[in-house]
């Protein structure tokens, strides 16, 4: 069977909270901000940081997402959820997730298009999204798709154990 996408089904919750969403990474990007620039700095760490982000989020009641996407290749392998803002035709993309055996294997990529020709037939102008800037292969990986930095929050995570991270927003046209 090959790799299908396709949207989230009811009974696709359980197989979808299975999924593997740590990484591990060997670089930061520190944030250097001036009057009319920001600059993401890459810093190597001492260790390799592992990150999970708790599956439960995407179930949870301020993920407000409305469709969501699964990979399907004999199983779930991946997941994408998005939500449509109609006042300024932004797609946002709250959640991407794919399974670590199933990495740099073109799911994402996948799982991507499908979000941006959902984001195209639903009138968005371009897709948006929110990282961290510890998760430096998800900003590499949104990169070579065409994604860019398109601004940042440092306060948005003021609790711990985020608190020392930064909000990365990126963006990339429809158009």
């Amino acid at each position: 069977m090959a790799l299908t996408i396709r949207e989230m089904e009811a009974a696709d919750r359980r197989a979808v909270s299975a999924i593997d969403t740590s990484f591990e990474t060997s670089v930061i990007l520190d944030v250097t901000i001036s009057s009319r620039r920001i600059e993401l700095v890459e810093r190597a760490l001492a260790k390799p940081l592992v990150k999970r982000y708790p599956m439960a989020d995407a179930f949870a009641s301020w993920s407000t997402w409305d469709t969501a996407f699964v990979a399907d290749d004999h199983g779930i392998c991946g997941f994408a959820a998005v939500e449509y803002e109609a006042w300024h035709a932004r797609l946002v993309l709250w959640h991407l997730y794919v399974s670590p055996a199933r990495r740099r294997s073109g799911v994402g990529r996948a799982l991507l298009a499908r979000v941006e020709a959902h984001g195209r037939s639903s009138g968005a102008h371009h897709v948006w999204l929110e990282t961290t800037n510890v998760n430096v292969p998800g900003i590499a990986a949104y990169e070579r798709l065409g994604y860019a930095l398109c601004g940042l929050d440092r306060t948005l995570y003021d609790t711990l154990p985020y608190a020392s991270e930064t909000a990365i927003y990126m963006s990339k046209s429809l158009g």
